[in-house]
């Protein structure tokens, strides 16, 4: 039906009120910002696993000289190198008497994450003049600066020596006296931390290769 002449004729844009359009910025700004923080978490719990997973190879078998056999598991643990190689432990005749070489490192899934090596040395004969040349021998690394102190209480004499350098990377070696034999420790290593290694605690690492030490020479 026509419109009756005279009425007003509805015009463009008439008609009942339209809501207010939302503002859909705040939303769209709260799913970027969701979505950065679980890419962020994501990233650091990927950096913090891959960091803290276990170090290490598979336990390996075989026989260990008689000399690193008897150090107990324990010292072992505490240094964490409860992995013994056999094929790097080693007794010899030496001209004086015998040496024997014993190599520890770490067991997947025993001894945490990082790295640790035990490498200890056990020499019986002129005792004196080896353990000056080992001392000496220590302190030539040219790896960082050298600090040296003496240590009570283990042996007839004994010598810590630290290369501290400026890596993540640390040297200690514990050089014993007593009686006729001769053993020095070196311990090396570092710990893992989320964006890269970092330097172990030197009181820790002083007191596990301290450990071995006391352990090779309980029957000198």
């Amino acid at each position: 039906m026509p419109p009756q002449q005279g009425w007003p004729q509805p015009q463009p844009g008439w008609g009942p009120p339209q809501p207010p359009k939302k503002n859909k910025a705040p939303l769209i700004v709260g799913i970027i910002a969701g979505v950065v923080v679980l890419v962020t978490a994501g990233v650091a719990g990927f950096l913090y696993l891959g960091a803290n997973s276990d170090s290490g190879s598979p336990k390996r078998g075989g026989t260990m000289p008689e000399a690193c056999a008897n150090v107990p598991a324990a010292a072992l643990a505490k240094a964490r190198t409860t992995n013994g190689n056999p094929a790097m432990s080693k007794q010899r005749k030496v001209p004086d008497g015998t040496q024997t070489s014993c190599a520890w490192d770490q067991t997947n899934g025993e001894d945490g994450s990082g790295l640790r090596n035990t490498d200890a040395y056990v020499v019986v004969g002129d005792a004196a003049a080896e353990y000056e040349r080992r001392v000496s021998q220590s302190k030539q690394n040219n790896q960082g600066t050298i600090n040296e102190r003496r240590l009570d209480g283990l042996g007839d004499e004994a010598t810590v020596v630290l290369v501290d350098g400026k890596s993540a990377f640390l040297q200690l070696d514990v050089i014993v006296r007593k009686g006729d034999t001769v053993v020095e420790v070196e311990y090396t290593g570092w710990d893992s931390g989320v964006f890269g290694n970092k330097r172990p605690d030197v009181t820790e690492f002083e007191a596990a290769a301290r450990g071995v030490a006391e352990a090779l020479l309980a029957d000198a």
